[in-house]
């Protein structure tokens, strides 16, 4: 199994030893998330993430000592999030149609992408290549899984495919930054054209 956690190549933010260090670190990384959210990646500082969190920058600086680290850790903590849910779904739907999977799914990533705005933001920065790599793999992994097991089944040729359309398919409502009923719209007719497209291929 790909891990997902950030690469070691990357700046890595220094480990807090106490709860005190943890609440921190928990309440930069907060205030982080939601300043990216807000204003996007590139516009967003760490002078401005410190003053939300009410710390010192320089406190900023010893848990995370570029934006780019910190980015990283929050878009990795995202998608480890991202990779539980589409487990679970898997189990949920197993034994389901192809076009109930495809229903779920979309709901689910819907959802995520709902209680998760920042992961919009930050998806497409530059980072660490390596780390993001392994992240689509194990998101195609992921993805062909919850097909290879409908009822009936899904060739195998065909749930791979599926495991590389529907990434690119997500490609479109998330980069809908800030227009959520244009990006809720989106999700709902991509979801219909996958559903109807895999359940008019049931009935051939």
């Amino acid at each position: 199994m790909v891990s997902e956690k950030a690469s070691a190549k990357m700046p890595q933010p220094r480990a807090p030893r106490q709860k005190r260090g943890h609440d921190r670190v928990a309440a930069l990384a907060a205030s982080a998330t939601e300043l990216f959210a807000e204003k996007g990646y590139d516009a967003t500082t760490m002078t401005e993430i410190a003053a939300r969190a009410g710390a010192a920058i320089g406190t900023l600086y010893l848990f995370f000592p570029t934006k780019e680290g910190l980015a990283q850790a929050i878009l990795a903590e995202h998608a480890e999030e991202l990779s539980t849910r589409l487990d679970a779904l898997r189990e949920r739907t197993s034994g389901l149609d192809a076009a109930a999977i495809a229903d779920a799914l979309f709901s689910v990533l819907g959802d995520f992408m709902a209680s998760h705005p920042a992961y919009s933001a930050l998806v497409d920065i530059p980072g660490d290549d390596v780390w993001r790599r392994s992240m689509r793999a194990r998101r195609r992994q992921q993805i062909a899984a919850l097909f290879a097991g409908p009822e009936p089944a899904v060739p195998p040729a065909q749930a791979e495919r599926l495991a590389v359309i529907v990434p690119q398919m997500m490609r479109i409502p998330l980069a809908l930054v800030g227009e959520k009923r244009l990006r809720d719209g989106v999700l709902e007719e991509l979801k219909l054209m996958l559903s109807r497209h895999l359940g008019a291929d049931a009935e051939r």
